[in-house]
């Protein structure tokens, strides 16, 4: 790109190109790496994320070594690198906690489940299911531990993509899981349904079946009763 003042076009493709994709895991396996890979960045708005992501995958990403103050409660709350209000005052206020934004300008990622809002959520998640068959409730413990995936709008290369499937996944939120639980509910009934139509067409067979046992008796005693006669008459033209 030329130096002129206002050229700031440039026709040729880029120079210098990496062959492989930037991994920061690659020359260290410490546990601060592996949790920096692992960590869903929530509370900010979707500008915000992508500041912060782009920051842990190119390991530019500073942790904080102690608690920062909250520029709104005015307490050493805030842990999360790069946030200027806590966890909690962002979900009060419903703006985003790095750069303030409020709900009705951007989209705010949902915040993570603290550990006693998860144990909630699984005592009513098990009260839910209780009623459930075991394949089903099974099914569902799968589903809750697997969570889903973080959506890319960017499309990926292979090595970026197999960089992509070692990051973990989401945790469901509860609205989430309550729809799998009703389809869930959904698919019993159906199964339960059928189940019952089944049992109605086995009866039906076995109505079938003993209406035939009746008719090939009632064949069989007509065949007997004739088979003296038909004797009888046998015995009478070879007399004569």
């Amino acid at each position: 790109m030329s130096t002129q003042r206002g050229n700031a076009s440039r026709t040729r493709a880029q120079k210098h190109k990496n062959r492989h994709v930037f991994k920061n895991d690659l020359h260290d396996k410490t546990p601060q790496q592996m949790r920096l890979n692992k960590m869903h960045v929530s509370t900010v708005c979707q500008r915000c994320k992508e500041v912060i992501e782009w920051k842990i995958k190119y390991k530019k990403y500073k942790p904080l070594t102690q608690a920062k103050t909250c520029a709104r409660c005015q307490q050493r709350t805030v842990r999360k690198a790069y946030h200027v209000i806590c966890r909690d005052c962002a979900v009060k206020d419903h703006v985003c906690a790095k750069c303030l934004k409020s709900a009705d300008e951007v989209a705010i990622e949902a915040p993570e489940p603290t550990p006693q809002e998860e144990q909630q959520l699984q005592v009513e998640m098990d009260r839910l299911i209780k009623s459930f068959s075991e394949r089903k409730r099974r099914a569902f413990l799968r589903f809750m531990d697997k969570g889903r995936k973080q959506e890319t709008k960017e499309p990926l290369d292979e090595e970026e993509r197999e960089a992509q499937e070692k990051a973990t996944r989401v945790r469901y939120t509860r609205e989430e899981l309550l729809e799998k639980i009703k389809q869930l509910n959904l698919a019993e009934e159906d199964d339960d349904y059928n189940d019952d139509d089944e049992d109605d067409d086995d009866d039906d067979e076995d109505e079938e079946g003993e209406s035939d046992l009746d008719s090939e008796e009632c064949d069989s005693d007509e065949e007997s009763e004739e088979e003296p006669q038909k004797a009888k008459a046998i015995d009478a033209l070879v007399k004569k």
